[in-house]
């Protein structure tokens, strides 16, 4: 099967047919791009509805979508419509309208729950997610099936998008062990340098030191530079996507993940340090402005020594199947 892009075709469906064939053509890419749209109107009139993972993950499953081009197999049993039906655009429609009037009517309710690490915070943080319910409505599903057959890389990375938010949650439940465990590891490696540490564990682990204590908190767990760097990845992804060997990506994120991880112990390790050395003027400042900056010179030098390992040669490209 085989698209034909007519002469007098609009500006949109023309431009449909070169953003890589999708299955269905216009269909699919109205509903791709109707989807953050109506996300954002939702979050926009409902307030506890706002988060950044429904909108961040159905724009870049249009961007990755994009990027990537043509599929590599044409998916036969998508649908055949030239245009979204008028009674699935309804339907669409009419369920966001029945979102922002139910998140409404419980705002009160949930909103004391929202953003914590709690049965009831986690319940609403998937009732957020429900935005992206009504978009399946758009086409059938023989249609979402083929274009998830097709474009199964992106719809992968897009899930990982989605729950990207994850993490933060999960460090919250974990942090009165995590931060324990954290504590105790500062406190092996920074005693050689500091006579006369102490390591006391409380609701906030703490390291005594003879000029200065250092309290940890959730913000010491690293948590704020898994999501910083996650994102910045997905675009170094998304710039590369054709070039990317998707199964060494995944290899190379997990491992930027572990090295974050191990050098946030050094680097509060460090501070202990310089706060019981005498400059804990200087450490302070240096604390408060330069964590970003230092975890984002780790990501730059770990991807200077992963990038080529991760990407294809720029000769290696795949020639496109020919029909027979």
């Amino acid at each position: 099967m085989s698209a034909t892009a007519h002469p007098n075709a609009s500006l949109l469906e023309r431009r449909c047919s070169g953003l890589g064939s999708l299955p269905g053509g216009r269909p699919v890419f109205s509903a791709l791009v109707l989807t953050p749209i109506a996300i954002a109107v939702d979050q926009f009139a409902s307030p506890i509805l706002r988060t950044t993972a429904p909108p961040l993950a159905a724009l870049a499953f249009l961007l990755f979508v994009w990027r990537r081009g043509r599929a590599p197999q044409w998916v036969s049993e998508v649908t055949q419509e030239r245009s979204l039906s008028i009674w699935r655009l309804t339907g669409f429609l009419a369920m966001h309208v029945a979102l922002i009037l139910l998140s409404h009517s419980i705002a009160g309710v949930a909103q004391p729950f929202s953003g914590t690490a709690t049965l009831g915070g986690t319940l609403v943080g998937l009732g957020k997610l429900a935005v992206l319910v009504p978009t399946f409505l758009l086409l059938p599903f023989r249609c979402w099936k083929g274009l998830v057959r097709s474009y199964g890389p992106e719809a992968t990375i897009t899930t990982f998008l989605l729950v990207v938010n994850v993490p933060r949650r999960f460090v919250e439940f974990i942090w009165p062990w995590y931060g324990r465990m954290l504590g105790w590891v500062i406190y092996l490696l920074a005693r050689s340098f500091v006579p006369g540490l102490a390591f006391q564990i409380g609701p906030e682990p703490t390291i005594t030191g003879p000029l200065y204590d250092t309290g940890l908190i959730l913000n010491c767990s690293g948590v704020d530079a898994f999501e910083l760097l996650s994102y910045v990845f997905a675009f170094v992804a998304l710039l590369d996507w054709n070039r990317l060997r998707k199964g060494r990506a995944f290899l190379v994120y997990c491992g930027c993940l572990l090295s974050i991880l191990i050098c946030n112990f050094f680097r509060i390790a460090a501070l202990v340090v310089l706060f019981n050395r005498g400059f804990r003027n200087f450490a302070v400042n240096f604390h408060l402005t330069a964590g970003s900056f230092f975890f984002c010179s780790i990501f730059l030098a770990y991807m200077c020594l992963t990038y080529k390992w991760m990407t294809k040669s720029p000769g290696s490209r795949t020639l496109p199947p020919t029909a027979s």
